[in-house]
């Protein structure tokens, strides 16, 4: 499943300028988080192709939002979960990442796991981190998943754990537990 989802990105089936997630990432990221999907809510920030969000969907989690500025990213995720028929559980945002976190904070909305994959080099991770906690959209006992540049260190966060950080290629997986 993992597999499936991240190969169709690599043959061309991806929004220009896209960096997507490998195979071999994703599937050890839901290997780090076997048995906490099930029933919780997602947030895929900077989606692109969506794979996270829809990999937590088909390993059962109860809603995912996906947030990318990118039409074509939209066009792409719309496509995968129809295909998958995960329609019913998944709300797709057409919108800056940064203006998408303003909005939902205003709601009072939280959850439970968010991956966060800004472009490398564009958003340094403290500053990603801040946007997420000021948005107050983790919700407490939640899993805060990142995408960064090996170059990139984890920042140190009050509130947050780092739980673990493991490095494929040129890209760290840091999981982190908010207490």
């Amino acid at each position: 499943m993992v597999q499936h989802i991240a190969s169709r990105a690599r043959r061309g089936e991806k929004p220009r300028g896209l960096r997507p997630t490998a195979a071999r990432t994703l599937e050890s990221v839901f290997d780090m988080l076997q048995g906490e999907i099930e029933g919780r809510t997602v947030l895929d920030l900077f989606a692109g192709t969506g794979a996270f969000g829809i990999v937590a969907l088909k390993k059962n989690a109860s809603l995912a939002v996906f947030a990318d500025s990118a039409r074509e990213a939209q066009r792409r995720i719309h496509k995968a979960l129809e295909q998958y028929h995960l329609e019913e559980r998944a709300i797709v945002c057409h919108e800056d990442v940064f203006h998408f976190l303003n909005r939902v904070s205003k709601d009072g909305r939280a959850y439970d796991i968010i991956f966060a994959d800004p472009p490398y080099g564009l958003y340094p991770m403290a500053k990603m981190i801040e946007a997420i906690f000021d948005a107050r959209v983790l919700a407490p006992g939640g899993v805060l998943v990142f995408e960064h540049s090996k170059r990139e260190a984890p920042p140190e966060c009050p509130g947050l754990m780092l739980r673990r950080s493991r490095v494929f290629g040129d890209t760290t997986i840091s999981i982190f537990d908010f207490s």
